[in-house]
C-alpha cells in the first residue's frame, strides 16, 4: 500500500480516544433458606425475617421462596403451630454463608400442660409425686409447680410422698384429666402432736423442779417465778407470753425455755419484774385471764378490769403499752354494769385471728364477735352467741326473756371461758354447763344455736363426770385444725381428740395430767405428769404449753 493510501486509511478509521467502557458488574449471588419439618400434625406456618409465610401440613424438607444474597441475617420462626401442638425452631436464626442454608429444623411435639396448685401451712419439707415418677419438694405456703407436663386429654394423680415432720397433710383436686394447665391441686398441711397418755413434761416454768409447787418458789416475784397462771399462753415472733394472774402480769420470755426455771426477759402491766399490785390504766393490768395473737398484735384477757387490751405490734420489752381496749370506753375505765353491745363483764378467754376477734364475756353468759379488728375504744360487737340480743345476759336464757332457765339448750352459755377458731368451725368452752359447743360453719347470726356438743351426752343436760368423754368445770379449747385439745379444769387434766370430732359426745383418745380418763387426782407434791387445775393450753409445735395454775408453774410436753 502506497503512503497515500495510508493517509487515507488512517483517515477513515481514527484510533479510540479515552479509556475503555466498564462492564456492569455480575448481579450477587443469593441462597434459599430452608430446612425441615418433623412431628407434624396439623397446619403450620413459618415465617423469615418477619416477612414472607410458608404453610405446611406434613413432615418434609421445606424452603422458602424469598434468596437472600451471602452474609445476610436471617431468623424462621414459627406464627401458627397446629392446634394443640407447640413446635420449636433449632438453627432458626444466623448468617448466610456462600450456600442454601437447608440447617433449620422445625420440630412439632403435642402441646403440654403444667400441673400445680397451692400448699397451706406447710411447715418444714413436703414431698408431692406426680404418678409416681417425678417428685417435687415444697418447703413453704403458696404456689407449686411440677416440672413434668402432660398433654390434653392425659389422667394425672398427685400424691403425697413424704410428710412435713410434725405434720399431717391432706390432699384435694389430686387426680383428674388434663384439659389446661391444672392449677386447682389443693394440699393442706397442719401440725400434728404424737403423745401418749399420762405423759410426762420436758420443761417446767415457774419453778426450780417438777416436784415444787409454790406460789412464787416460796419467795418473792421475780423473773422467774409465777402465781396462779391463768389461760392460753402465746408463742408469737418467736416470744412467749404468759399470763400470771396472781401477780397480775405478763411475762415475756424470748423463746420457749429449753431447761426449768427460766426467767422472763420482759413483764406488761408492771413496771418491773418484782412487782405485781394490781391496777386500771394503760400500764396496769388485774388477774389477766389468757392471752391470743394472729401473729401481728396481741389480745390481753384483762378480767378484774372487765376488758380486753390490744397491742398492735407484739411487745417486745417492759412498759410495752396498748393501743386499744374492748369492753370499755377508754383505758382508765373498769366498769361492769352494763349488758349491751361494747361491754365485757369478768371475761374469760379470747381470740384474734381470721380477721375477727372473739371474747368470752363470761359473767354475761356469751361470746361476743368483732368481725373485723376494731380501730376505735370500746368498739360494739357485731354478733353475740349464748343471747338472742346484746341486753340479755342470763344464763342458759333460751327464751331470750333475760331470765335463765332450768336447763340449757344449743344456743345458750353458763359463764363461758374459751374460744378458738380456723376462721370456718368454732369451738367455745361452756364451762358452768360443763360442756364445749361447736359450730361447724362460723355464725352468721345471734344466737345461733351450735352443731355439735363434747362432755355431755345431749345439750340439754350439764352433768360433770370424770370418764372419756365427761367434763367438770373445763377453761379452755383450741385445736390444730385436725386434733382438738380441752383443758378440762376440775377433772385436773388436758382432753385430746385425735380427730376432730364431727359427733356430739364422742371420747376423747388421750390424757394429760391423769393416767387414766377415770381419775382426777390432786397429785401432791406435783410430778412431771401431774395437772392441778390447769387453765390453758398453747400449740406451738413440738411443745404442748399447759400452765398448771394451783402448782404455780407451767408444764411444756414435747411431741414424740
Amino acid at each position: 500500500m502506497g503512503l497515500a493510501a495510508l493517509v487515507v486509511a488512517a483517515c477513515d478509521n481514527p484510533p479510540p480516544v479515552g479509556p475503555p467502557p466498564v462492564e456492569p458488574p455480575p448481579e450477587p449471588a443469593k441462597y434459599r433458606v430452608g430446612g425441615t419439618v418433623t412431628g407434624l400434625a396439623g397446619p403450620l406456618t413459618l415465617q423469615l425475617n418477619g416477612q414472607e409465610s410458608l404453610s405446611r401440613n406434613a413432615d418434609g424438607p421445606f424452603s422458602f421462596e424469598t434468596q437472600l444474597t451471602d452474609a445476610s441475617d436471617f431468623t424462621v420462626a414459627v406464627t401458627t403451630p397446629p392446634p394443640e401442638q407447640d413446635c420449636s425452631v433449632t438453627g432458626g436464626t444466623g448468617k448466610v454463608a456462600g450456600a442454601d442454608v437447608s440447617s433449620v429444623k422445625v420440630s412439632c411435639a403435642p402441646r403440654t400442660y403444667t400441673i400445680g396448685g397451692t400448699a397451706e401451712g406447710v411447715r418444714g419439707t413436703l414431698e408431692l409425686s406426680l404418678d409416681g415418677g417425678e417428685v417435687l419438694r415444697v418447703t413453704q405456703a403458696g404456689r407449686f409447680t411440677f416440672t413434668t407436663k402432660r398433654p390434653k386429654g392425659g389422667a394425672y394423680a398427685v400424691s403425697v410422698a413424704t410428710l412435713p415432720q410434725g405434720q399431717r397433710c391432706s390432699l384435694s383436686n389430686g387426680s383428674g384429666t388434663v384439659a389446661g394447665n391444672v392449677e386447682g391441686i389443693s394440699v393442706r398441711c397442719l401440725d400434728w402432736f404424737e403423745l401418749t397418755s399420762f405423759q410426762a413434761a420436758s420443761v417446767v416454768i415457774g419453778q426450780k423442779d417438777f416436784t415444787s409447787g409454790f406460789p412464787d418458789q416460796a419467795d418473792t416475784p421475780d423473773a422467774n417465778t409465777l402465781n396462779g397462771p391463768w389461760g392460753d399462753p402465746v408463742l408469737a415472733g418467736g416470744r412467749l407470753y404468759v399470763s400470771d394472774r396472781g401477780s397480775h402480769r405478763i411475762l415475756g420470755f424470748n423463746a420457749v425455755p429449753a431447761a426449768n426455771d427460766a426467767s422472763a426477759a420482759f413483764v406488761l402491766g408492771q413496771p418491773s419484774l418484782t412487782s405485781t399490785g394490781a391496777g386500771l390504766g394503760q400500764n396496769a393490768l388485774e388477774g389477766p385471764k389468757g392471752l391470743s395473737s394472729d401473729g401481728t398484735r396481741l389480745a390481753v384477757v384483762d378480767a378484774g378490769n372487765n376488758r380486753v387490751l390490744l397491742y398492735p405490734a407484739l411487745p417486745a420489752s417492759t412498759g410495752a403499752t396498748p393501743t386499744r381496749v374492748l369492753g370499755q370506753p377508754d383505758l382508765d375505765t373498769n366498769t361492769s354494769t352494763s349488758c349491751d353491745q361494747r361491754s365485757l363483764s369478768i371475761p374469760g378467754g379470747a381470740f384474734i385471728g381470721h380477721g375477727k376477734v372473739l371474747v368470752a364475756d363470761s359473767a354475761h353468759n356469751r361470746v361476743l364477735v368483732w368481725n373485723t379488728i376494731p380501730t376505735m375504744d370500746g368498739a360494739p360487737a357485731d354478733l353475740v352467741l349464748g343471747q338472742r340480743s346484746f341486753t340479755t345476759c342470763a344464763a342458759n336464757d333460751t327464751t331470750g326473756d333475760g331470765v335463765g332457765d332450768a336447763t340449757p339448750s344449743a344456743s345458750t352459755f353458763f359463764n363461758p371461758s374459751g374460744v378458738w377458731t380456723d376462721g370456718t368451725r368454732l369451738a367455745v368452752v361452756d364451762a358452768a354447763n360443763s360442756r364445749v359447743l361447736i359450730w361447724n360453719s362460723f355464725p352468721t347470726e345471734h344466737g345461733q344455736a351450735a352443731d355439735l356438743v363434747l362432755g355431755q351426752a345431749s345439750f340439754t343436760s350439764r352433768a360433770t363426770a370424770t370418764t372419756a368423754s365427761g367434763l367438770r368445770i373445763p377453761s379452755s379449747v383450741t385445736s390444730t385444725g385436725l386434733q382438738l385439745f380441752v383443758v378440762d379444769s376440775q377433772n385436773n387434766r388436758v382432753l385430746v381428740w385425735n380427730q376432730f370430732p364431727t359427733e356430739s359426745g364422742v371420747a376423747a383418745d388421750l390424757v394429760l395430767g391423769q393416767s387414766n380418763f377415770t381419775s382426777a387426782t390432786e397429785t401432791s407434791p406435783p410430778t412431771a405428769n401431774s395437772l392441778q387445775q390447769p387453765s390453758g393450753v398453747l400449740l406451738a409445735w413440738p411443745h404442748v404449753v399447759v400452765p398448771d395454775a394451783n402448782n404455780n408453774r407451767l408444764l411444756v410436753f414435747k411431741s414424740r
